[in-house]
């Protein structure tokens, strides 16, 4: 990461003045020390990245093909985003009928890809980030609360988006998220300004700053292309929201500052009760209800911290869960914080049971299933159960040629498929021969790799590889490819032959529809 450890020089040491808030006027924003930072986080290389994937994944992928196998790509790289379509699938809002659905390509055909773009959207932000420092865990995990006190707010309200609100929500703090990950020491000094000083935090933020975290958030979102609903939901207030969308993202904001950054020896109870009041004329919920939304929340976000196996997580659910009993009392509904579940380096092999049960549903060419669509979901099941880093589909062409990859998923795949073409001679490689044979193998669990083979793995980057031939009504048409970069163990035979059980299915989802 970038280190921006040199502070700027203070940027005013006008008076403290007790009644500013993070909103200003659009006059009073100094655009020149926010374009100035900006640049500065720019010169780097990992908020560019953030950046393009920002912009990819909100504003560019759209509904074809190719655009969805980019957009699997993302969901299946993070723990925290896969559970989240996942389960959003499954939630009362969008699941039809009474099946649930274990693999994410099948839940982004049923939420759709808009609704998971947004998903996708807030989750980069959050994986981006959580993992820096403490520091930053702790922001993004209140950025997480209010994105999902954000979703269930809208959902309790009626509104026909929950996933914007979400997005709305996860981007709310934005403007803090950066200062705190690339001006550490400016931002050590705003809360030096606010401790030892007796300053007001906008007052903190304008001398060392020259502005407010809401300006420099809304500057990066309209940077990025990002909607406008983003940028309103970041500058609503209490009184000030252009839409029921910015008003709920104000109110889930507030939610999270008056349950979880209040003084654990304050009485939280009246500060609730004050908030909900400033926030009725918009945003109209019991306190029953509230109490629920702080509860699904909650559970939300327990799953996704879980997810990282760290001891730290389940501490701070527990303070949590502890802030919102204070508030709500002993009658409020909250999710167990005592089982901590073990993230194991295989697969559950009743994840994999149901995987492939799912996939087996979508190749009855009855279930209206596109074979793009079998093929997208084959290869997460493959991803999800083994401990591959890419897997490849590839098919002949017409005159049988070449062999070439069509779709794939994994680390760095549009770089592998852009080389990943065969001649179908002796000098094709291991993978047009070992296709050519129609023998399913994974090297080295099923034997130890040639020199020859050996030789090609080393140019590709790769530890080891497998190749399960697709042969349809006897012709062989293609083949499935997998491999690992680092230097992992290789998978057992167990999971080599659920591989191939996978290949098999998509062989006949093939020769079904071409009957």
């Amino acid at each position: 990461m970038m280190r921006l450890q040199d502070p700027l020089p203070l940027v005013s040491t006008a008076p403290d003045r007790r009644g500013d808030t993070d909103s200003v006027t659009s006059g009073d924003v100094d655009s020149f020390s926010i374009r100035t930072r900006l640049a500065r986080i720019m010169q780097g290389g990992d908020f560019p990245a953030l950046s393009r994937q920002v912009i990819d994944t909100i504003t560019t992928i759209d509904d074809d093909a190719a655009s969805l196998q980019r957009l699997a790509n993302i969901v299946l790289r993070e723990y925290g985003l896969t559970l989240s379509v996942v389960r959003t699938a499954n939630s009362a809002h969008y699941r039809r009928g009474g099946r649930s659905t274990e693999s994410a390509t099948h839940a982004m055909m049923m939420l759709g890809a808009r609704v998971v773009r947004q998903l996708a959207g807030g989750m980069l932000l959050f994986e981006h980030f959580q993992r820096r420092s403490p520091e930053l865990k702790e922001l993004m995990i209140l950025s997480l609360l209010t994105a999902n006190h954000a979703r269930a707010t809208a959902m309790q309200l009626g509104h026909d988006d929950p996933e914007a609100a979400h997005l709305s929500g996860m981007f709310r703090n934005l403007g803090e998220v950066l200062v705190a990950c690339y001006f550490h020491d400016d931002y050590q000094r705003i809360h030096s300004l606010i401790q030892d000083d007796g300053r007001s935090e906008a007052s903190a933020r304008r001398m060392v700053l020259g502005f407010a975290y809401t300006d420099f958030g809304v500057e990066v979102a309209n940077q990025w292309g990002l909607p406008d609903t983003i940028a309103q939901g970041m500058r609503a207030s209490t009184h000030t929201s252009p839409s029921v969308l910015a008003s709920v993202t104000a109110f889930s904001h507030e939610l999270t500052r008056t349950l979880y950054q209040t003084d654990s020896t304050s009485s939280v109870g009246p500060a609730l009760d004050a908030m909900l009041d400033a926030h009725k004329s918009r945003i109209r919920l019991t306190r029953d209800q509230v109490g629920r939304i702080a509860s699904d929340a909650l559970q939300e976000t327990r799953e996704v911290l879980l997810g990282t196996d760290s001891e730290q997580s389940v501490l701070r659910l527990r303070e949590l869960n502890a802030a919102a009993r204070r508030a709500f009392g002993a009658s409020l509904t909250l999710p167990d914080d005592g089982d901590v579940p073990v993230m194991i380096a295989e697969p559950d092999v009743t994840v994999r049971a149901r995987l492939r049960n799912e996939l087996d549903e979508g190749a009855d060419p009855a279930s209206g299933t596109t074979i793009g669509t079998v093929l997208l979901q084959a290869m997460e099941v493959i991803m999800r159960g083994g401990p591959f880093d890419r897997v490849v589909t590839c098919f002949m062409t017409g005159d049988r040629m070449q062999l070439v990859a069509r779709t794939g998923l994994g680390t760095d795949i549009d770089a592998l498929l852009a080389r990943f073409s065969f001649p179908v001679s002796a000098r094709g490689g291991p993978v047009v021969a070992l296709t050519q044979q129609r023998q399913a193998l994974y090297l080295p669990t099923d034997r130890t790799l040639h020199t020859m083979e050996q030789r090609w793995a080393n140019e590709q980057g790769v530890s080891q590889f497998g190749v399960f031939p697709l042969v349809v009504l006897g012709k062989v048409i293609g083949c499935i490819y997998c491999d690992r970069i680092g230097n992992g163990p290789a998978p057992d035979r167990a999971t080599v032959r659920y591989t191939k059980s996978i290949a098999d299915l998509v062989v006949d989802a093939i020769a079904r529809r071409r009957t």
